[in-house]
């Protein structure tokens, strides 16, 4: 007998013990991020190097989706953790005594949980942010650019040669994805300009500016192709007025009256000429 089975036949005899079942996933976002800088997140994933075990560690702004801050590291503890944070505040700006600092939203695992992270984040007076067990989507931005770097940078590379190298390559993947890369979520716009702008209002009102200029640059190109499609007026050529219709007929018996045979076996007459009127007649 299966399992199955076997739990549903001691669930209908009463024999199963009652658990707390896991809530379900928020319906709504317990967040707004309205602004930059308001709310990072932070993981790692793993690469080869020279043949062993690396890390890409990376600190993600949840507005932008701008990656603040990078590191490759050979192994990932609390003080990777406090680093790559503290790389983020000095690459935006933010000082540490400064009162409002970005929360630092990180998954369970024992680097985020341990007692040197969370020391160092009340020392520092930011707020560390854990995501539930198993529920990737509350740091579902951070799970995305994994997604896409792994794809288009970590897997095509399969082993860097060195570290210097990993990061190297990676820092100019993340600098194409934060300066060039147009992302889809952020209506085709590139993460660096939503981090400078830093205004959702602001971005719309510039979309919508975009598709109006587009529209106005596509009725404009169709009009001009329609123009161009239409036929000449009284022998006309489109933007050169009339044009003078030369028959080439007038000169051809001319120019093949002299023109020098192409080989021995052609000449203007041949014996061959003489059966032509023949042939036509019948």
């Amino acid at each position: 007998m299966s399992a199955s089975a076997i739990y549903g036949h001691l669930k209908e005899l009463g024999e199963v013990e009652p658990y707390e079942r896991r809530p379900a996933p928020w319906k709504s976002p317990r967040y707004e991020v309205w602004q930059r800088n308001l709310m990072w997140g932070s993981d790692w994933t793993k690469l080869l190097v020279g043949g062993v075990r690396w890390y890409l560690l990376t600190v993600i702004d949840f507005f932008s989706r701008l990656i603040v801050a990078f590191d490759v590291v050979p192994t990932v503890h609390g003080g990777s953790v406090k680093a790559i944070y503290q790389a983020g505040l000095n690459n935006q700006g933010i000082s540490v005594h400064s009162q409002l600092k970005p929360e630092f939203r990180v998954d369970r695992g024992s680097p985020n949980t341990s007692g040197v992270t969370q020391e160092f984040f009340e020392t520092l007076g930011a707020e560390l942010s854990f995501a539930r067990v198993r529920r990737p989507t509350d740091n579902a931005l951070t799970e995305r650019f994994y997604g896409t770097v792994k794809q288009e940078e970590i897997y095509l590379v399969g082993n860097y040669p060195d570290e210097i190298s990993a990061r190297e390559e990676l820092g100019r993947y993340i600098e194409t994805y934060n300066q060039s890369r147009p992302h889809q979520a952020l209506f085709n716009f590139t993460p660096a300009h939503v981090h400078q702008l830093n205004n959702k209002s602001a971005l719309l009102a510039e979309l919508n500016d975009l598709k109006r200029r587009t529209r106005e640059k596509r009725k404009a190109y169709w009009a001009e192709k329609q123009n161009i499609g239409q036929p000449p007026i009284e022998g006309g050529c489109p933007g050169q007025g009339q044009c003078e219709i030369v028959d080439p007929g007038a000169n051809t018996e001319a120019a093949f009256q002299n023109q020098q045979p192409d080989s021995r076996n052609e000449s203007p007459t041949n014996k061959n000429d003489s059966l032509r009127p023949s042939i036509l007649s019948r």
